[in-house]
């Protein structure tokens, strides 16, 4: 009879050192953002995003003098202040997913970081905002270009807007991560549209 004697480095499993603490590979971080893009519930807000975009900020533009700068003023006008409440309303939504459903102790045991799934929403979020935004730039622009008498497309109306839309992205999934709840969303939305419309105002007054 042949006794074996086995140390207890022998006995442990050897892991392959790219599997302890790598960093996940692009290639997940990709699928992950592809499954947050489909369960987004922006698809189902695009026809009333739409028919808010023709019915105002389109049909503003037209209105005015066939000359780019008026014409491209409804983007941060118009254009802008019917998007923020969307934005804030669903990042805010997306933001506390986690805590509405009071899940955040089932995934803390996740080999994922709470902070990379919640920077992929983010993202997510991000992606279907400014997708959204330039779509309907380039078919506002488009249809000025047409038209348009005098000047050429000012960009900087569309940079400010991006980045207003960003900011708001990212402020509402932030209330919606510290604070999540049912009207947590409502409420950033209202909280978004009332800023949007103080701020117009007092441009307003300025000019």
């Amino acid at each position: 009879t042949e006794i074996y004697t086995l140390s207890l480095h022998d006995a442990l499993p050897i892991w392959p050192a790219s599997s302890l603490g790598a960093p996940a590979s692009a290639r997940s971080l990709a699928r992950l953002l592809w499954v947050e893009l489909r369960h987004s519930p922006w698809p189902w807000v695009l026809p009333v995003l739409a028919a808010l975009f023709v019915f105002d900020p389109y049909r503003t533009a037209m209105s005015y003098p066939a000359v780019w700068d008026l014409r491209a003023s409804v983007v941060p006008n118009k254009l802008l202040p019917d998007f923020v409440a969307f934005v804030a309303g669903f990042s805010a939504w997306a933001g506390s997913r986690d805590g509405r459903r009071h899940v955040d102790d089932m995934l803390a045991a996740t080999a994922r970081p709470a902070w990379a799934r919640r920077a992929i929403a983010l993202a997510a979020s991000m992606c279907w905002t400014l997708v959204i935004y330039l779509v309907c730039v380039v078919v506002l622009y488009v249809a000025i270009a047409r038209q348009a008498t005098w000047g050429g497309p000012p960009l900087w109306p569309v940079a400010v807007g991006a980045a207003a839309l960003a900011a708001t992205c990212a402020l509402g999934f932030a209330a919606g991560t510290f604070f999540p709840g049912r009207f947590t969303a409502p409420l950033a939305a209202l909280g978004a549209f009332m800023v949007s419309e103080i701020g117009r105002a007092s441009c307003r007054e300025r000019v």
